[in-house]
């Protein structure tokens, strides 16, 4: 599967910009810092409420908020910590990439600071290093 087929799986859900935002490593693989794996979303209450009567299984974030799976997307409205990020922030100053909404690189840079795994640190140096070469953050 492409880059390409990844997204496309958003696509075909036929979202409105707005009330979703694609979160997680997805904003790194869009700008080539990173292989896809799988799409993490969050989305707002209404899309949740319609797209959670679809069947799809639910399982729980470590955090215990539901999240939907669906192909290689988890599609969640809050379970990216609550209290910690503001959900409709996040979608509201996403960043429009090849006709998708990304949470801003900054916004995921804090997130995988925040989490400290191993993996989430060998993501933090590269997201830094992109950003610094954008002129976009000082180290």
């Amino acid at each position: 599967m492409t880059k390409n087929d990844f997204f496309q799986q958003v696509r075909d859900l036929n979202l409105p910009l707005g009330k979703y935002a694609i979160f997680g490593s997805a904003p790194m693989v869009v700008r080539g810092l990173k292989e896809y794996r799988d799409i993490d979303m969050v989305v707002s209450e209404d899309i949740w409420e319609e797209l959670s009567k679809k069947g799809w299984p639910i399982k729980y974030s470590e955090f215990g908020n539901p999240f939907l799976c669906y192909k290689e997307m988890e599609i969640g409205k809050d379970f990216w910590q609550p209290g910690v990020w503001n959900m409709r922030e996040l979608i509201n100053e996403a960043d429009v990439i090849e006709g998708l909404p990304f949470v801003k690189l900054e916004r995921v840079l804090e997130y995988k600071k925040m989490l400290g795994r191993e993996k989430d640190l060998e993501d933090v140096k590269k997201i830094e290093n992109f950003l610094q070469a954008q002129n976009l953050i000082n180290k």
